[in-house]
């Protein structure tokens, strides 16, 4: 049984312990769920109250993603709790189920004891229903319509339960003991008349009769000031009643049927004196103190301020509204977010000198110290901006409502800027944000503060090139900068964009003029001692990473990985990004406990979000949790996890590969293991997108593989690829995988991996470098030979025919090619037949046999169809195409060059495409159309234009000037 709590930070409970939900747009469609709990809340409805007016593409998949992973996190895997109910979904509770249900039954039980004469039960209920608050409702989930909505209800509905708890106890005589309560509420509530009139009621029955009098006073005066109207006639007929020493035994509510006796007379028999101003005192002690100076507390601006224009206009066009008492409107906050040393306080404090002047009643500020282990308490900085402000020290209250509500009175009507630099959370800064629309403030802060409600909200990125250069620059001048500009680009690289880093790199070459940039550049070239490097008097990017990494909420939930072990083993990482599924694999977990820990990340701006699931650390940040994952993980714990991540590339890319060409050769893989969970594609787009999408990750698995030591992973990983990297052309990916796996099959002197990676390198050179290309076979097939896999030799063969078909030795195709034949035919490996076949039709047309190339194509087209291969199959289409036009018939060859062309657009093979339509020109002028081979040849340069063929680019455009010249 799962149960949730939203009077508070939404949580959910499904043992002994309570947990949140670190991803926030999974605790927003839980919020909305549980808002609307019993109901259908439609997928559109979803997608409004997570992303407004501006949902991505994709945001129906996001939902379902979304739902699926909340389910998993509360243990309901069947569906039964958060159920799927077309147009939407339907969360199905209990009243216990939820603590806003139970709050709202136990005060509707209060309400009726106390309406029974039975204040003692009703104070006792009432106690009960407010104990389950913990924060204000909601008070971490970002604040779309429903949520903000929802959340003042419930704001209101508690508020209405104090005033019900109040009342049972002033009806169990504790008359004394709920005044300071009352005064305190009064202080946050002046205009709520129910609080008022309790205070007056308590004040009487604690013998305070003239007090009462004088709250009353009070109350008339703020009512009439602020509505213009008088105060309602229940607080009017208890000031007649009080005056005339007649007062009800119980407090009669509004709208009910007063109850009245006779007032007690205050003890003594006296009239209490007035109160002392102290810590209740308010809006009408305000004016008594003394207006002093104007703070002007900003901090130095600095003079080589450089991009960030678009942020600073953003932040400075926020013109505050008229000074005046009224200042109708909404207080503009504006935040600036962004991970350390991104320059935020920079920004805001450039910002703040900008519009200075239009704030002449002062500029306050502080720093918060959110990301410290004991960020500063509001009050406090509460009691130091009243004294800024021109309150004495002995007249600021005591608690921090009522400072806060002082604060808010001495702001009001004034135009006063206010920077909070470096928050914690939301709940440090509202209760330090003024009433008054008179006033901006300006936040910063190193994690996402959703829940603050911000007019403007600037996301700090690193700085590009061009600024990075300019700021560089400004700082150790123009001739050093330029002495060595390829110097200067490496240093530049290394800092990443970080404005903090370049301050310190440029500090220290400024401060050392016996160094070059070519010196500095040389000391940030090692990644193991950049961040050593990077430190310049007080400055350091390490210190800056530590204090973010500090702020990092503890573990949630027993079992489940935190964002700090997260953190630490992302730095093992050498991809330029990751996905959820690739992140759970290198932490051993399911993908819904990982998604918490990084959202956390992405929060606190230690980790990057691009995309939906896709996650990347800044190069710096990159090399600090490998610091800390180095300094705090096992060693045995780090291979683990290095292995995990890359055996799930190895595995998902085998999926893929298995949908790209199902009939190439397959090298054989061990199980995954329990802990990891590779993808399945069900279609060739899918397994082709996610190959672009992982390109260079495929790449960087390769490497890292060879460079930790796990050689047998760094010649399997290329074998996986190499059906992709053929697919889209990749040559130099290909390359550059397989000779690294070739490398650790040597190394370990693993003969088996060592003739994979020399056949495929035969394949990768064969259109290029025609002698390596051979020498590779040669190799391949020697050892293939050696351990006596005829299979694979029948495969190396066909691929050494088709090295000799490109440079032209035909009759060395057909004796390779025709043994190979046989071992296929022998060995009924259908696949490689049909490949031997389409190479015997190829030699036979490069030695004007064009009858014999037909009858072969024909045999091979009838093998790939059989076999599903629309690959082997378009090719050899194209083949047949090109066999035809040598033999004069140029409709079967347009038939069969478009019958290739279509599977081509199918299977999304742009190589293929550009190589047929090429024939297809040449099918179209000998058919004597000349603006169809005009078109064909002009389409297919710009496919290999695309795919950056220099070599057939080029030979495309001399024959289309050719086709130009001819028609002149």
């Amino acid at each position: 049984m799962v149960r949730f709590r939203i009077l508070g930070p939404l949580e959910f409970r499904t043992g002994q312990e309570w947990a949140g939900i670190g991803a926030s747009k999974w605790r927003s469609l839980l919020a909305v769920l549980l808002i609307n709990a019993g109901h259908v809340v439609t997928t559109d409805r979803l997608i409004m109250e997570l992303w407004g007016d501006e949902p991505p593409a994709g945001a129906t998949n996001l939902v379902s993603i979304y739902a699926l992973r909340v389910r998993r996190l509360i243990g309901d895997k069947e569906g039964q709790t958060l159920r799927t109910r077309p147009p939407g979904y339907h969360l199905v509770l209990e009243r216990d189920d939820l603590d806003a249900t139970r709050f709202e039954a136990l005060v509707t039980d209060g309400r009726r004891a106390l309406a029974a004469e039975q204040p003692e039960r009703a104070a006792e209920l009432l106690a009960e229903a407010l104990d389950l608050w913990r924060d204000g409702a909601l008070v971490d989930v970002p604040q779309s319509p429903l949520v903000a909505a929802e959340a003042a209800r419930l704001e209101e509905s508690r508020l209405n339960a104090i005033e019900l708890r109040i009342e049972a106890d002033i009806g169990c005589g504790r008359h004394a003991q709920v005044i300071p309560e009352l005064s305190r509420l009064i202080a946050d509530h002046p205009l709520q008349e129910g609080l008022r009139r309790l205070l007056m009621l308590a004040l009487v029955g604690a013998g305070r009769r003239a007090e009462a009098l004088t709250a009353y006073e009070q109350a008339r005066k703020l009512i009439r000031d602020e509505l213009g109207v008088a105060p309602g006639e229940p607080l009017q007929r208890l000031y007649q009643q009080i005056l005339a020493a007649d007062s009800p035994r119980r407090p009669a509510r509004a709208g009910s049927s007063p109850r009245t006796a006779a007032l007690a007379p205050a003890p003594g028999g006296g009239q209490a004196p007035p109160p002392a101003p102290g810590p209740g005192t308010t809006a009408s002690a305000a004016g008594a103190f003394a207006p002093g100076p104007p703070p002007t507390q900003l901090p130095a601006d600095i003079t080589d301020f450089t991009g960030r224009e678009r942020d600073l206009d953003r932040l400075c066009d926020l013109p505050p509204a008229e000074a005046g008492e009224d200042s109708p409107g909404a207080v503009l906050v504006s935040l600036v977010t962004g991970a350390g040393g991104l320059g935020k306080t920079t920004l805001a404090v450039h910002a703040a000198h900008r519009m200075r002047v239009r704030f002449p009643d002062g500029q306050l500020y502080i720093n918060l110290r959110g990301a410290s282990p004991q960020p500063l308490a509001p009050g406090e900085v509460l009691a130091r901006f009243l004294r800024d402000l021109g309150v004495p020290g002995n007249q600021i209250p005591v608690g921090e409502d009522e400072r806060a509500a002082l604060y808010r009175t001495r702001l009001t009507g004034r135009r006063v800027l206010i920077l909070l630099d470096d928050a914690a959370d939301a709940a440090q800064v509202r209760p330090l944000l003024p009433g008054s629309a008179s006033c901006v403030v300006l936040v910063t802060a190193r994690r996402w503060l959703p829940d603050l409600g911000a007019s403007r909200l600037i996301d700090l990125d690193v700085l590009d090139d061009e600024d990075a250069r300019t700021l560089f620059t400004s700082i150790v001048g123009a001739g050093r900068a330029d002495s060595d500009q390829a110097a200067t680009k490496e240093v530049l690289a290394a800092c990443a964009g970080l404005p903090l880093a370049i301050r310190i790199a440029g500090a220290r070459l400024a401060a050392r003029t016996s160094w070059s940039v070519r010196t500095l550049a040389s000391r940030l070239a090692s990644q193991q001692r950049r961040l050593d490097e990077l430190k310049a008097g007080d400055l350091a990017i390490r210190a800056t990473f530590e204090v973010s990494f500090a702020s990092l909420p503890p573990q949630v939930a027993d079992g489940v990985i935190g964002a700090v072990r997260a953190f630490r083993l992302l730095g093992l990482w050498q991809g330029p990004m990751i996905g959820l599924p690739a992140a759970a694999a290198l932490s051993g977990q399911p993908d819904e406990h990982v998604a918490g820990a990084l959202e956390q990340l992405v929060d606190v701006h230690l980790l990057e979000s691009p995309a939906p699931e896709i996650y990347r650390l800044h190069d710096l940040l990159r090399v600090y949790a490998a610091e800390r994952c180095q300094a705090e993980e096992p060693e045995e714990a780090q291979q683990d996890a290095v292995r995990r991540i890359l055996t799930w590339y190895l595995h998902t890319t085998e999926a893929a590969a298995r949908i790209i060409s199902p009939n190439h050769a397959r090298v054989s893989l061990s199980e995954p293991g329990p802990m990891i969970r590779p993808l399945t594609f069900d279609t060739l787009e899918a397994a082709l997108d996610w190959c672009d999408a992982e390109r260079a990750n495929l790449v960087a698995a390769t490497r890292q593989a060879a460079a930790s030591g796990q050689h047998d992973l760094a010649w399997r990983l290329p074998t996986t690829g190499m059906s992709y990297f053929y697919r889209r052309g990749h040559w130099a990916d290909w390359i550059a995988t397989h000779q690294i796996g070739l490398d650790s099959a040597r190394k370990t002197g693993d003969r088996l991996g060592e003739a994979w990676m020399l056949n495929n390198l035969g394949m990768a050179h064969g259109y290029r470098r025609m002698t390596e290309a051979v020498d590779y076979f040669t190799q391949a097939l020697a050892i293939y030979r050696k351990i006596g896999d005829q299979r694979a030799e029948a495969r190396v063969m066909n691929n050494l025919a088709h090295s000799y078909l490109l440079v032209r030795r035909f009759d060395e195709v057909l004796e390779v090619s025709g043994s190979a034949l046989a071992i296929n035919r022998q060995a009924q490996h259908r696949y490689g037949e049909g490949v031997s076949l389409g190479l015997l039709g190829e030699a036979y047309r490069g030695l004007d046999r064009p009858s014999d190339a037909v009858h072969h194509f024909e045999q091979a087209i009838v093998i790939f169809r059989e076999l599903g291969d629309k690959h082997a199959e378009a090719d050899s289409l194209s083949d047949l195409g090109e066999a035809y036009l040598s033999l004069g018939q140029v409709e079967d060859a347009v038939v069969c060059l478009g019958d290739s062309l279509a599977i081509w657009h199918t299977i999304d093979d742009r190589h293929g495409r550009a190589r047929t339509l090429r024939l297809l020109s040449h099918a179209w002028q000998s058919g004597g159309d000349p603006e169809k081979s005009r078109a064909a040849l002009t389409e297919a340069l710009a496919l290999f234009e695309e795919l950056g063929d220099d070599a057939q680019a080029g030979q495309v455009r001399a024959r289309l000037q050719e086709l130009g010249e001819g028609s002149r």
